[in-house]
């Protein structure tokens, strides 16, 4: 089996501690670290990415389906619960396997034999997990129009008029798409050049936007109109 870096993510200290003893048996396995709720793991996932997230599902008051969008593809998905009746919800969020608590070894062995055998992406491919809680879909940045703050969530738009509600800050998909073609335009909007259908000006050198999988025209101010001026120039 190849070598994994695993995280495990649940707020039972002891079921984390039987987790790792049990991975601790694999030589291939290496520790990640571990996280007690979201927060920590979300730390966790930009600081060292790993290959595989056992992720616990009830974790009151959160779920660990709010931590998908911010794993990023490549990472594989292994949910770990007492309840059977989320195995659905899992499967559809792309989930690798499905183990319920207490966790065997036996059990253990066969998601294992599951990740050994995954194959990984082509190097440099990167994929986002974009999704309503329901139903999950991946995607390259590319395929994103804009990007817009919504307090403590994010609202992002695909090229192809999919709308997805997150429990991800702004801040964060700064950082994702940094270094790409994104353009921020003020303190709650990036925007994809390649989205831009129409930029009208306006007077006192405002203007209106519209994108590609955005519904209606986008008011903008001077500084933005002056940053997608200047990113048309360059």
């Amino acid at each position: 089996m190849k070598r994994l870096r695993t995280l495990i993510v649940d707020d039972e200290r002891l079921a984390r501690q039987q987790l790792a003893d049990l991975l601790a048996g694999y030589p291939g396995i290496l520790p990640a670290g571990e996280a007690s709720d979201l927060s920590e793991a979300v730390a966790l996932l930009a600081a060292v990415p790993p290959d595989v997230i056992f992720l616990d599902v009830s974790m009151p008051p959160e779920s660990g389906f709010e931590l998908l969008p911010h794993v990023l593809v490549g990472s594989q998905v292994v949910f770990v619960t007492a309840h059977a009746d989320h195995a659905v919800r899992a499967f559809e969020a792309a989930a690798l396997d499905y183990p319920l608590k207490p966790v065997t070894p036996e059990r253990l062995a066969i998601t294992l034999k599951r990740l050994g055998e995954t194959e990984a992406l082509p190097a440099g491919e990167r994929l986002l997990l974009l999704g309503d809680g329901r139903q999950w879909k991946k995607i390259p940045p590319a395929g994103i129009a804009a990007v817009f703050a919504e307090g403590n969530y994010s609202c992002c738009h695909s090229l192809e008029g999919e709308r997805f509600v997150l429990r991800r800050p702004f801040k964060e998909w700064l950082a994702e798409l940094e270094g790409g073609p994104f353009v921020r335009l003020n303190r709650s909007m990036v925007v994809n050049p390649a989205a831009i259908l129409h930029l009208e000006k306006q007077r006192r050198g405002g203007g209106r936007l519209r994108l590609q999988g955005v519904e209606g025209t986008i008011p903008l101010g001077r500084e933005a109109m002056r940053l997608l001026a200047a990113r048309a120039l360059s």
